[in-house]
This record gives structure tokens, sequence and C-alpha cells, in this order.
């Protein structure tokens, strides 16, 4: 397990140290203007690169420690390998670091991320991810290194070894300061109340602090709540909040309504431009001409060219007969196969067959 354990860290090191010689190949190479981003990223960059050699120093010093503690040779390999490799790719991180400064007047492609030219931008992110990946690594050899020089104390319990990781030990903590503040058992017997039920004995224990802060401020909303609709007098009520979103929402219906091209019935039926009226002469041509024949003299239907009508001849009338029909008098409902425009369309178009005089026409019926 040791073995396969260096072998893995070694490669490691060699990963990141031939990764950091990559990163001057990706530099760009036109002249462009330097900006805000470009110069943030480089900043970055180069106090990464100051937080690694920090760290680095920390290492080293660490490492000769634990060198003088080791006596198995396999351990000092380990930590000569951790500790060269971690040199080694903080030395050629630098020298990317300071390839992508020198490059901040470069760009190789019009694509911009932010400001950045395409190239640069990932160059750049290249370099601070491998440079925080290497921060991270550097942190997790120093924890070993000293766990190993200074070994913490294992703690049994029931047999079993407890976990000394740092998120166990902080939620422990937080759950006993925040949430529970449960007695440790060691201490429960000087807690134990004289109440004794059929030999079940109450605890004298703090209640749960999520429990009682929450009931701490549901009375602080509970007076501000009285204080508001109570005695201000600046709230409403369920009902009053029902009313006003209705108005609101009957506004905000009739301004749709009023924009909606499509929505036109009998009592906003107007007539159209030429355009309008030349598609309602399609509409017209394709379902009317059985009818009322291709001028509109009237066969089976009336004649509509003169001022003669039975339901009436103005925009809107028209329009409900279009749309409504009469089925008594033969006169289907339309509004299932065209919509409101259309039916508006072809009113348009039948307005100006009044007064045409086409050949052989329907003498007149209905009322002038």
């Amino acid at each position: 397990m040791l073995k396969i354990k260096n072998i893995f860290l070694f490669l490691l090191a060699s990963v990141l140290s031939l990764s950091a010689f990559a990163q001057p190949t990706l530099l760009p190479a036109k002249p462009a203007v330097t900006n805000y981003m470009q110069l943030l990223m480089v900043t970055v960059a180069c106090l990464l690169v100051v937080v690694i050699w920090i760290l680095t120093k920390v290492l080293l010093m660490v490492s000769k420690q634990a060198l003088n503690l080791s006596k198995a040779g396999k351990k000092v390999m380990m930590i000569f390998v951790v500790v060269m490799g971690s040199m080694f790719a903080k030395n050629v991180f630098a020298q990317s670091t300071a390839a992508v400064s020198d490059s901040t007047t470069k760009v190789a492609s019009t694509d911009f991320y932010g400001g950045v030219s395409y190239n640069t931008f990932w160059t750049m992110s290249t370099v601070i991810v491998l440079e925080l990946l290497v921060i991270f690594l550097l942190v997790l050899f120093i924890k070993n290194i000293f766990r190993f020089i200074h070994p913490s104390e294992k703690i049994m319990i029931e047999g079993k070894l407890q976990s000394d990781s740092w998120l166990i030990r902080t939620w422990h903590t937080l759950d006993k300061q925040f949430f529970t503040r449960a007695i440790p058992l060691e201490k429960e017997a000087d807690m134990l109340l004289d109440h004794d039920y059929d030999g079940i004995k109450e605890l004298d224990n703090a209640l749960p602090p999520w429990w009682k802060y929450g009931f701490y401020i549901t009375i602080v909303v509970a007076v501000f709540y009285i204080l508001k609709f109570e005695v201000w007098h600046i709230g409403m009520n369920p009902t009053q909040e029902y009313a006003e979103e209705m108005t609101a929402a009957k506004i905000q219906s009739d301004a749709y309504l009023a924009s909606a091209k499509e929505n036109v019935d009998e009592n906003t039926a107007v007539l159209l431009d030429a355009a309008g009226a030349a598609e309602g002469k399609i509409l017209f041509a394709k379902t009317c001409t059985p009818c009322h024949l291709a001028e509109g003299q009237g066969l089976v239907g009336p004649n509509l060219t003169d001022d003669y009508w039975i339901h009436g001849g103005g925009v809107k009338d028209i329009f409900k007969t279009i749309k409504y029909g009469y089925p008594d008098k033969g006169m289907q409902s339309w509004q299932t196969i065209y919509s409101p425009i259309q039916i508006e369309e072809l009113d348009t178009y039948i307005k100006t067959l009044r007064g045409t005089h086409p050949a052989h026409p329907k003498e007149p019926q209905g009322d002038l």
C-alpha cells in the first residue's frame, strides 16, 4: 500500500511539472489593448505564485523536521518526492505566470470573454486553476507531514477509533452550542430530577436552542402583527389583498386585450386598409361566392352591393352576421373556421362592394 502511495505522489508531482511547462505554448501573439479583466487575472496569478512560494518554504521547513524523525527509507523517499515535485512545479508556475504577464498586450482571436481574448482568457484560467491545485496539494502535504511530526492522540470509545476530522469536530461543536446543547452522558446523573414514573426518570436538560429561538421569533412577529393590523392599520387583510390583486389583474387584462391584434369582436370591429380588404377578397372567393356570387350580386344569399340589408349593413353588424351566422336563414357561423382578424378582413371587403353595380344583381332584400 505504501509503495502504491509513493508511486502516486511521484506521478502527481511529475504531472504538475509537465502541466506547468505546457502553459507558455498557449500564449497568443497579436497586440491588443490591455484591460482591467486581464490585469485582474494576472494579479491573481501572481498572488497565487507568492502563496505557493510561502507554502513551499513551510513545506521545506517541516520536511526537514520529518527527515530528522524518520527512520524508514521509504518515508524519506516519499517526503523527498513531495518536496522536490512541489518546488519544481512552483518554479515553473512562476515562469508561466510571468509569461502570462507579458501577454497582457497580446491577443490571437476576435472572440472575447469579459473583454479578454479567447486564448488569453483560457490560458490565464488554466494557470490560475493549476496554481490553486498546487496550493491545495501543498497544504495537504504540510498537514500530513505535521501530523507525522506531531501525531494526535487517538480517542477510543467502545473499542472504535473516533474520527479526528476537522469537519466532524466542527459539527459536534456547533451542535452542542447552537442546536441541542445536550448534557454529556457522563454528567446526566447530576441533572436528574426527583420525578420517578415506574423507573423512568426525568432529565433536566435544556431546550434545543433552535426551538427556543424560533419560539422567541414568533413572539416578536406576533407583536409586530398586532401593531401593524390592529394599532397602526397600515396592513390589508386577506379580503382587501384579494380585491386589490383582482383590480390589478383587471387593469392588466384590459391592457392586454386592447393591444392584442386578434382580439376583435362585433363591438370593436373597424374597417381595415387596402391590404386587409385584399385579404378579405381572397377569403370571400373561397367561401362566400356559392351564395353571393363572385361580385357579391347575390344568388341564394342577398345582394351585397346595394343599400338594403336584412341584418344591418354597418361594420359591426356585418362582423356579427359572419361570426355567429343566422342558421334559420341559411347563413352559417364562421367563427370556428376563421379567426377574428380574418372575419374583420372579410367584413372590410364586403363593405367595398357597396355601389359596384354588378351585372344581373338580385333584387333588394331587407331594409334601406
